[in-house]
């Protein structure tokens, strides 16, 4: 009797959830039939992974960071910043240009800006390098913010120069993901706040448990790669902290990846963005002319730069957005670096339509990247992409990390969004979409290198695929929305 009753109250509660998941929970179409089908099969533990995972809180979170932005607006007012992203020159430039920039601005929370410097820095150890040098030049503050810290020989190193840097009376804020960094031990960062420095979580998961539905979701995640030196310098883009990132870890191997430096209005960009994570973190505003300075200096080959923010806080998807936009707005080509792809119907409209009206489409994927499901869930879309006419190339020489797209001789972006759709609706990410053929050129370049250790993929090679590999891959593909 009892057992009994215990199984029709596990079946109602397993009712319960899926009737709420399918009349009030408004998501994608492919997510909703991800979660049935872990429900389903998964009555008990998906229940309590749906209660932890899959509730959509987007009001909550967009309600909280609404109440942050308010707060950090009269800051930027009264620094002025509008006026020192915007300066001159945007109103001259072609329709096509206008038109995404026009998106991004309406999408992210800073306008373009004219006249940037902009750097390609290839690899983990090229990366350490330049921003250590950043560091140690530092005058002023130092902001920093990753998704992934590990308590490395690289972490440690970071760790040093900003407990330096702070003992000399530079200030110094550092940020991570709750998750991301979870390896970190408590006291990891103490030699720091010691000195003087602060260092804070993202979304720490024992308080969203404890407290869940005053906050948002464990899975609302900041992903975001972020270093400004006293306003004028900063960088972003796909790189961590940590050995595997220097391609010392055994089990990885060579670690391809990208990021960029950025001197001129647009670091106030960068800026802007971490004061809102560190305001939502912290609770601490930061407010004062010094950490958001007038551009000095006129640039030899100026760059227009638009960093586009994009999480969960957002009603829209805006990388995801300017992404297929761009790609509509293609005249010759669109060559994507990811290593993660999950595009979504969106976006894999978009790159078909594309490669269907006669557009030079190219994917430079890992044969296998450091999750194995989403790789599986990849390649289901392979086929269709072929037979659109998309050339895909898988790399071969270790793990490919990098995140960039470039359009014709036109646009560029490198940043921390993988094409998948938690990046595109669960993480906070943010991507710099530079627009200038110095920098386009350079992208090409690596890619057609990167080419050079990959090998292309045809349906010949998708045929050899027995059944078995083909039915995993496509309940990987079923269960992506929830990865």
């Amino acid at each position: 009797m009892t057992s009994t009753i215990v199984s029709i109250a596990i079946l109602l509660v397993h009712a319960v959830a899926i009737s709420k998941l399918l009349l009030t929970e408004r998501r994608q179409p492919t997510a909703t039939l991800a979660w049935l089908f872990a429900l389903i099969f998964l009555p008990v533990i998906g229940v309590l992974i749906y209660y932890v995972l899959g509730t959509t809180r987007f009001r909550r979170v967009r309600k909280k960071s609404g109440r942050a932005m308010e707060r950090l607006a009269s800051v930027l007012d009264r620094h002025k910043v509008q006026r020192k992203l915007e300066g001159s020159g945007i109103a001259s430039l072609d329709d096509r240009t206008l038109d995404l920039l026009r998106l991004g601005r309406n999408l992210s929370s800073t306008p373009a800006s004219w006249d940037n410097d902009v750097r390609i820095l290839v690899d983990g150890p090229a990366t350490y390098l330049t921003i250590k040098s950043a560091m140690e030049a530092a005058k002023d503050h130092i902001h920093v913010e990753f998704y992934i810290i590990q308590p490395d020989q690289t972490g440690e190193a970071l760790r040093d120069i900003l407990v330096e840097r702070a003992r000399s009376g530079v200030e110094v804020r550092l940020l991570c993901d709750a998750v991301g960094s979870s390896r970190l031990p408590s006291d990891f960062w103490d030699p720091l706040v010691e000195a003087g420095g602060k260092a804070h979580t993202f979304l720490p998961v024992w308080k969203l448990l404890t407290r869940f539905r005053r906050h948002t979701r464990v899975d609302f995640r900041n992903h975001r790669k972020i270093v400004v030196v006293d306003g004028r310098v900063g960088y972003t883009g796909g790189i961590n902290v940590g050995k595997e990132y220097l391609g010392l870890d055994p089990e990885m191997g060579r670690w391809r990846d990208m990021h960029i430096e950025i001197q001129g209005p647009a670091v106030l960009s960068l800026q802007k963005a971490f004061a809102q994570d560190w305001l939502q973190a912290t609770d601490e505003v930061i407010d004062d002319e010094r950490y958001f300075p007038e551009p000095v200096g006129k640039r030899t080959d100026p760059s227009i730069v638009q960093i586009v923010d994009s999480g969960p806080d957002r009603p829209w998807s805006p990388i995801l957005y300017v992404y297929t936009h761009a790609i509509a707005l293609a005249r010759e080509r669109v060559w994507i670096t990811s290593p993660y792809f999950i595009p979504g119907p969106t976006l894999e409209d978009a790159l078909i339509t594309a490669a269907i009206r006669g557009i030079d489409v190219r994917l430079l994927l890992p044969v296998w990247s450091d999750s194995w499901i989403v790789t599986l869930a990849s390649r289901t879309y392979f086929r269709r992409m072929l037979e659109a006419g998309i050339r895909i190339f898988q790399y071969e020489r270790g793990m490919l990390h990098a995140k960039t797209m470039l359009v014709d001789h036109w646009v560029g972006t490198i940043g921390s969004a993988n094409m998948d759709l938690r990046s595109f609706h669960l993480n906070f990410e943010l991507n710099a979409f530079v627009y200038g053929k110095r920098l386009v050129e350079e992208l090409s370049e690596q890619f057609q290198v990167d080419l050079e250790n990959a090998r292309e993929v045809d349906t010949e090679e998708l045929e050899r695929r027995g059944i078995v590999h083909r039915a995993i891959s496509a309940t990987a593909r079923l269960l992506s929305p929830l990865l």
